[in-house]
């Protein structure tokens, strides 16, 4: 059995979220129920906005690095969901019994694949995840490199990288 079934309406609605967004990199977030997801919350990326960088996990090198960008090119580079928007969906999945499956973002220059930062983030975000009583999710990556995107997804733990079966219908 697939770890994950994601329908083709959500899986195009991903697609067209990036494309509407590149060259920033979209994020946001798939909730269902038994592994299928149903869901999907738009989350706002807040690296396109000024002072953004101080909200992140990044270490210095990369915070003094953003700090010399400009927001359009801090958002091309990496992505931070907006408290608010993670939290309102947060509380939508609770009011209609889901659970996160996945998280989703884009890559509008570079491979469907974790870069290093999301590596870090996901790897921060496993001791954070069961306090905020949500699921270990998978990552959803959509590259816009080639004129036909490119979408996979991954499951991240302690640092290791492995392709999640996924079964779009």
């Amino acid at each position: 059995m697939a770890d994950l079934i994601i329908p083709r309406q959500i899986l195009d609605d991903i697609i067209a979220h990036a494309n509407e967004l590149t060259p920033y990199e979209c994020c946001g977030l798939l909730a269902g129920t038994n592994g299928v997801a149903s869901h999907l919350y738009r989350i706002k990326n807040i690296v396109a906005m000024e002072g953004a960088q101080n909200l992140s996990s990044f270490d210095s090198a990369k915070v003094a690095h953003l700090e010399r960008l400009s927001p359009t090119e801090r958002a091309e580079i990496a992505f931070v969901m907006d408290m608010q928007d993670f939290s309102t969906a947060k509380k939508d999945m609770r009011n209609q019994g889901l659970d996160l499956q996945v998280v989703y973002h884009s890559h509008p220059h570079d491979p469907a694949r974790p870069s290093i930062t999301d590596i870090k983030i996901a790897t921060d975000y496993e001791e954070i995840w069961p306090k905020i009583n949500l699921p270990l999710p998978a990552y959803l990556l959509v590259s816009l490199m080639t004129p036909e995107p490119d979408v996979r997804t991954y499951w991240i733990k302690s640092g290791r990288v492995t392709p999640a079966d996924v079964l779009i219908r």
